[in-house]
């Protein structure tokens, strides 16, 4: 048995030189979606457990080595959703890293690479195999220690250590090393959340589990049979699990897939999507299925429905649609329950399903109904066709010049391919798909209520400080305002007019798909101001053209405030923080240039996000442009601010900071399982919908509806619990 023992550091004990490579000659990985990307510490689907510690990437794994001293920057790294944004975040307390990180770096990175490799054995090792013999290099922009830059299309130049780990582990693989031992890296203080970590022993536990559960990015290769997910929710174990808490803890009753094989035979199915079905599926053209209808309302008065990529088909009522409605709707389209709709511009991003009810669409909708001579039940249909396989058709199939722009037509659809079992088949994948997801929404609900008392705890936290400050004994004076009270006496409350230096609105540009090159500006969109901190992930490209558009450029430490918003929350506001690209604001943001010397930006922020300023920005939005609010330039110079000195100010944000930072760290972990959790239903729905587990087993021992009843009681008491346990670990 041959043990990971890192070798001499010979990487660390010279000066490196940078190499040259020939593109051609080399095994190249830029992107994670390459043929080579999983080689990165950035891929997706290499999630590694430390310590009873998830952690969804290398790369995290990593950055969190930089802090063994500072748990709960560990914990803020590790609790971020993006390889990226967990790089980031760390980024304000590098000056903190321990102090012989440099040293130690490429050992981390040594160890980090092989955990890689032993909980994904047969992934990751195959992959580095596929290298050959060829140098691999990676292909970064700016990194010429850990990678290689670019010198022209064909050479690639730099010290490319993590290559150069990579073909130090592919070099022990070949010559026959049984890497089932990984010790420690030889450092001081290596921990994690205060805890050393050890040897790991993989001679049992393979670390298969692990990484085909929580391997949300990889797809099934073609004509495979595997099921992704052997059990419907993983067992959680390790106070960063994924999913925590009792309701999810890997008990009997939420095994759901406990029993699910693969069907017995396969066949090709001759489409890329859906690679191989049960051999007794069949496949058919959608118009041998559906029948298109056009029946139009004579009266307007009938419910008015709309399309939700979330639900599917609902009520307008139930809806949060900020367009604006039609003063008749005499001659729009009907339909009914079991009628199949697809909003024609919006199938390939989940504008689709079946009805339950009856009622008005939009007449650029279309409706199909199922034929009374096809073998398939409707609730099927709408599975099928919202699932995350069938929507690469509907991408195809959908056609125009931007990816907002595209469209799916009538003869587009009815000429789709659509896989079809035997219909107590379908009526059995149908009942288990909601009981499951019955089980994983109350889950999900749970959750959101624990983060609506958190953020109810921050809001506490932040309007107690930005309204008293931070003294208990200071003397108060009457606001003049009747809804906030009394404010310390020696503060002011000019009109935020006179903090002002000016407002800048920005500029709408035209979007484009695609990676922006260095000559390209990108546009900020309005999902990126959240919460107070601007996402720089969350920026779109514009126009490709290497003319830089006119507009307003924003840069780090700009105050930004959404002046109107189709879906999101009118008024938030935000600093831009690592903005490293060359970014535009579009038009539904403003710029705030404030006086800096009067008011802490932070300080602003934190105020406006109070129940004092969010009261300004309703009163003012509310009813601005019918359906959708709007501030006006006007009306933001009248808000009151409440101004302590700036010494004062400074003094406020840290206090707020750190009451608020164990609260933002349970509402980040929380927002993360909801995600993992969605992911995992998406995933199920696709793996059981397309015959890659047969669920008739599963579906038929599934509970009576008094037993589910009951279980549902269960959940709820467990979810009040999970509620009580959060708060208390946010407080604590």
């Amino acid at each position: 048995m041959v043990s990971i023992v890192p070798p001499e550091d010979k990487l660390m004990s010279q000066v490196l030189e940078p190499r040259t490579y020939r593109r051609e000659e080399c095994a190249v990985f830029r992107k994670t979606n390459e043929a080579y990307g999983g080689l990165s510490n950035m891929a997706p689907g290499f999630p590694v457990r430390i310590n009873g510690v998830f952690i969804l990437t290398v790369e995290a794994l990593y950055q969190a080595c930089r802090f063994p001293h500072m748990p709960e920057v560990q914990r803020l790294i590790l609790d971020q959703h993006s390889p990226m944004t967990a790089k980031m975040v760390g980024k304000p307390y590098r000056d903190n890293s321990r102090p012989d990180w440099d040293r130690v770096r490429v050992r981390i990175m040594r160890w980090c690479l092989r955990l890689k490799l032993l909980m994904h054995s047969l992934t990751f090792r195959d992959l580095l195999l596929s290298t050959g013999d060829r140098p691999i290099v990676e292909d970064s922009r700016k990194d010429d220690f850990w990678g290689a830059l670019r010198v022209d299309s064909k050479t690639l130049v730099g010290r490319n250590v993590l290559g150069r780990l990579l073909m130090e582990l592919r070099e022990e693989i070949r010559n026959g090393a049984e890497l089932r031992i990984l010790e420690p890296p030889a450092i001081s203080s290596f921990l994690l959340f205060g805890q050393a970590i050890g040897s790991l022993d993989f001679r049992t536990d393979k670390g298969i589990h692990h990484s085909e559960m929580m391997d949300k990015d990889r797809v099934v290769p073609k004509g495979s049979s595997k099921p992704l997910f052997p059990e419907f929710i993983p067992e959680s174990k390790g106070e960063n699990s994924f999913l925590t808490k009792p309701q999810l803890d890997g008990s009997q009753r939420f095994h759901l897939l406990r029993g699910a094989q693969p069907y017995p035979e396969y066949k090709d199915s001759g489409l890329p999507w859906l690679g191989k079905i049960p051999s007794h599926w069949n496949v058919k053209r959608a118009k041998s299925i559906f029948q298109r209808l056009d029946i139009r309302s004579k009266t307007g008065k009938e419910e008015l429905l709309t399309v939700s990529s979330a639900r599917g088909i609902v009520p307008r009522k139930t809806a949060n649609v900020t367009m604006f409605k039609a003063e008749s709707y005499l001659g729009y389209k009907l339909c009914w329950p079991g009628d199949l709709v697809i909003n024609s511009l919006w199938a390939w991003a989940g504008g689709l399903g079946v009805s339950k009810h009856h009622g008005i669409i939009s007449s650029a909708y279309g409706v199909y109904r199922i034929r009374e001579d096809a073998p398939m039940i409707p609730a099927f249909v709408h599975e099928v066709t919202r699932s995350s396989s069938f929507n690469w058709e509907l991408k195809v199939r959908s056609k125009g010049v931007w990816i907002s722009r595209l469209q799916l037509t009538d003869i587009s659809f009815l000429d789709a391919p659509i896989h079809i079992p035997p219909v107590d088949e379908q009526d059995a994948i149908v009942r288990f798909l909601e009981w499951a997801n019955g089980r994983l929404e109350r889950a999900i609900r749970a959750k959101r209520k624990v983060i609506a008392l958190l953020n109810e705890q921050k809001q506490a936290i932040i309007h107690r400080a930005v309204t008293r400050g931070l003294d208990p004994f200071v003397p108060l004076k009457p606001s003049g305002i009747s809804w906030l009270g009394d404010i310390p006496q020696h503060w002011e409350m000019p009109l935020f007019g006179r903090l002002l230096k000016g407002i800048e609105q920005g500029w709408s540009p035209v979007s484009a798909e695609g990676e922006i090159s260095s000559d390209q500006w990108t546009v900020l969109a309005l999902s990126s101001v959240r919460r107070g901190t601007f996402n720089p992930t969350a920026i779109k490209p514009i126009s490709r053209s290497a003319t830089i558009p006119s507009g307003i450029e924003i840069r780090d430490g700009d105050v930004l405030l959404t002046r109107s918003n189709t879906r999101d929350r009118v008024g938030d506001v935000c600093i831009v923080r690592n903005s490293r690209n060359k970014t535009i604001l579009c038009d539904l943001i403003y710029r705030l240039q404030i006086w800096d010397d009067n008011i802490d930006p932070e300080f602003l922020v934190y105020q406006l996000l109070s129940r004092v300023g969010r009261a300004q920005i309703e009163q003012d939005a509310r009813g601005s442009s019918g359906t959708m609010p709007k501030i006006s330039q006007r009306h933001i110079k009248t808000w009151r601010i409440l101004l302590p000195s700036t010494d004062e100010q400074r003094s406020i944000v840290r206090q707020i900071d750190t009451d608020c930072a164990p609260v933002c760290i349970a509402i980040a972990r929380l927002e993360r399982e909801i995600d993992l959790l969605r992911e995992y239903r998406t995933r199920l729905v696709a793996d059981v919908v397309t015959g890659k587990l047969d669920v008739r087993e599963a579906a038929a021992k599934l509970p009576v509806e008094e037993q589910a009843e009951g279980a549902e009681e269960e959940i709820t008491d467990e979810a009040d619990e999970m509620m009580e346990d959060e708060r208390s670990e946010a407080v604590g």
